[in-house]
C-alpha cells in the first residue's frame, strides 16, 4: 500500500466505473451528461484549473476524490432525470471517407475558425515567447529563415514574423486551414508565406531553413518519425529546431486515452454545443481537440529520445514555463508528479 497518497489503483478503478457510466448515459439518450461529466474531470487533470482556482499539491489524491464525485453525479442524473431520447451520427466532420491528414487538417479547421484576431496575433506572440527557451528567439528566429511545420492556423507564422524572423514559411495539409493567417499577413505586409502540403512529404529543398518551429504537430500524424526525417532534411547544419510533442503515462495519458473511447461516439457539434452553454471559453479548445483528433500518439521519452538519434537529430530537452506544463510539475517535484503526468510532455530543442 501507497501511505504517500500516490498510489493509482483506486482512481484507475474508478476510471472504469466512470466510462461504463458515461456508456449508459449516452445509450439512455443523456449524452450531454457525457459531455459535462468528460469536461469536468478533463480539466482538473492539469497541474493547475484557474477557472476553479486550483493547483494541485497532492493530484493523485485530489482527482481520485474528483472522478468518484462525478460517478455519483452522473449515476444520480440516469436514476433521477427522465430523458427525450437523442440519436445523431457518431462521426465527427471529415473523418469518415477521409485520408488521415485531410481528416485531421479538417477538424482543427473546425477549431481555429474560432480564433479573433487578438488570439490570431497578440496571444499567439506571447505564446511563442513563453515556449522558446531565452535566447532562441534573438539567435535562431530574428532576421533568419524559419519553417513552421505543421502550421495548422498560422499563428505561429505570424508570431515569428513579428519578433523579426526575416522570411517565413508555413506548411499545413491544406490551405482552408491557414487562409486566415495568409489574408491577414498579406495585408500587414509581413514575409509569410504558406504552403499547402503534408509534414511527411516537403517540396521544400534540403538544408533551407535556420529554424524549424513543429508544435504539437506530429503525434497526430501515422509515424512520427517521418515527420522528424523531413525536419532534419530541411533544416541547415547549422539551424535549430523545436519540437513539442505528447509524452505517455501516468494518470493523464491514460484517462486522455479512456475519454476518447467515450466521446467519439457524441458528434463534436454537439459536444461544441454544451460546452458553449455551460460557458467554456472558445480558446480552449482543447478539449474537442483530444477527444476528436482521428490520431493521437503517446509516446515515452526512452521511445522519442531513439527516434530522435536514429533521424540524426542531436536533442536537448526543455521544461515548459508555464505553470499548466506536465513537465514543469514534474521538475518541480510536486507529490505525485510521476504517478500523475507520466513522462510529462516532450519539449526539445534540436540540431543536426
Amino acid at each position: 500500500t501507497d501511505d504517500s497518497g500516490n498510489d493509482t489503483t483506486e482512481y484507475f478503478a474508478l476510471l472504469s466505473g466512470f466510462t461504463d457510466l458515461c456508456q449508459e448515459l449516452i445509450d439512455n439518450g443523456q449524452p450531454y451528461m457525457v459531455v459535462v461529466l468528460a469536461h469536468e474531470l478533463f480539466r482538473f487533470l492539469y497541474p493547475m484549473e484557474p477557472y476553479a482556482d486550483v493547483t494541485h499539491t497532492k493530484p493523485v489524491e485530489f482527482v481520485t476524490k474528483h472522478i468518484r464525485a462525478l460517478i455519483e453525479l452522473g449515476a444520480g442524473v440516469r436514476e433521477t432525470v427522465a430523458p427525450y431520447k437523442c440519436s445523431a451520427s457518431p462521426l465527427s466532420p471529415g473523418v469518415s471517407g477521409s485520408s488521415l491528414p485531410r481528416a485531421t487538417s479538417d477538424l482543427y479547421s473546425l477549431f481555429w475558425k474560432e480564433f479573433d484576431q487578438e488570439t490570431l496575433v497578440n496571444e499567439s506572440a506571447a505564446l511563442l515567447k513563453n515556449r522558446l527557451p531565452a535566447g532562441v528567439i534573438e539567435e535562431c528566429i530574428a532576421g533568419r529563415s524559419v519553417l513552421d511545420l505543421g502550421c495548422g492556423s498560422g499563428r505561429y507564422c505570424i508570431a515569428m514574423a513579428s519578433v523579426g524572423a526575416g522570411r517565413v514559411v508555413g506548411v499545413d495539409y491544406q490551405a482552408r486551414s491557414f487562409h486566415g493567417a495568409s489574408e491577414w499577413c498579406k495585408q500587414q505586409g509581413l514575409p509569410v508565406s504558406f504552403v499547402a502540403s503534408s509534414v511527411h512529404e516537403l517540396a521544400l529543398g534540403d538544408n533551407q531553413f535556420d529554424f524549424v518551429f513543429c508544435n504539437g504537430v506530429l503525434h497526430h500524424t501515422d509515424s512520427i518519425e517521418r515527420g522528424l526525417k523531413q525536419l532534419v532534411r530541411v533544416l541547415r547544419p547549422s539551424g535549430r529546431a523545436f519540437v513539442y510533442l505528447y509524452a505517455a503515462g501516468g494518470i493523464f495519458w491514460q484517462t486522455r486515452k479512456a475519454l476518447r473511447a467515450v466521446m467519439s461516439q457524441i458528434p463534436i457539434e454537439y459536444t461544441q454545443g454544451v460546452l458553449r452553454m455551460i460557458g467554456m471559453p472558445s480558446s480552449r479548445f482543447i478539449f474537442c481537440d483530444t477527444w476528436y483528433v482521428p490520431v493521437e500518439t503517446h509516446t515515452t521519452t526512452e521511445r522519442l529520445e531513439k527516434i530522435l538519434g536514429d533521424v540524426g537529430a542531436v536533442f536537448s530537452k526543455l521544461v515548459g514555463n508555464s505553470p499548466y506544463d506536465l513537465d514543469r510539475a514534474l521538475a518541480d517535484g510536486i507529490s505525485g508528479a510521476r504517478e500523475m503526468w507520466g513522462d510529462g510532455e516532450h519539449r526539445y530543442l534540436l540540431s543536426k
